[in-house]
């Protein structure tokens, strides 16, 4: 967990600093490093669409920290792999779908503001990847949505952090887009980064818990 943390700082002190070395030695480790700490923590209960999920999230990684245009579109398939294992995952991991609380969709509140006040600020910006954008932006929700419904079946520590896991992901590739389209700024791309690794290590320390259930 260490190893996570800090390489996770170095990247992001690289960020801060404009320093491509920092960058591009540190940013590639992070998400092995998540990947280890759920696989030891998990096992032998090992979920492997998490694996999988966690594994897509770090070529996701590797093609945005490419610059030509062409592995940025690349980088968002891999991301949307990314999500689609975690909604797998997710929905399989609910047992009696009958047993969700209908109050808990309130959970979703969030989320939905958020899509609100930010999404009209880029979604035109977008040009050719208006469609893959969206298709993303659908996925990543239906991966969030699936969180919410985990409450049928969980309701401790490996709901919450699952829970909290997915809305910080959102709102880290919210910062992407407006950095990417909207204004460019450090410190939208510091965010962008603290949140994502966040967000990651969330959904697999919540996914470690839900091993234990």
């Amino acid at each position: 967990m260490v190893c996570i943390f800090l390489f996770a700082a170095l990247e992001i002190y690289g960020e801060y600093k404009d320093n491509d070395t920092l960058i591009i030695s540190f940013k590639p480790l992070v998400l092995p490093f998540i990947v280890l700490f759920y696989i030891f923590g998990a096992h032998p209960n090992i979920d492997w669409l998490i694996v999988a999920a966690l594994l897509f999230g770090w070529a996701g990684d590797i093609f945005l920290m490419l610059k030509d245009e062409k592995w940025f579109l690349y980088g968002m398939v891999a991301f949307l792999l990314n999500q689609i294992f975690f909604i797998i995952s997710f929905f399989i991991s609910i047992s009696d779908i009958s047993d969700f609380n209908i109050w808990g969709l309130f959970l979703l509140g969030p989320v939905i503001l958020i899509i609100l006040f930010t999404v009209p600020r880029f979604i035109n910006k977008t040009g050719d990847l208006k469609i893959p954008v969206l298709v993303y932006m659908g996925a990543i929700l239906l991966m969030h949505i699936a969180t919410v419904l985990r409450l049928a079946e969980f309701a401790g520590l490996e709901f919450i952090f699952i829970y909290v896991g997915s809305m910080i992901f959102i709102i880290s590739d919210v910062y992407l887009a407006l950095n990417k389209w909207d204004e460019a700024a450090k410190q939208k791309r510091i965010i962008n980064m603290i949140t994502y690794f966040l967000a990651q290590f969330y959904i697999a320390l919540g996914a470690v818990f839900t091993s234990l259930v």
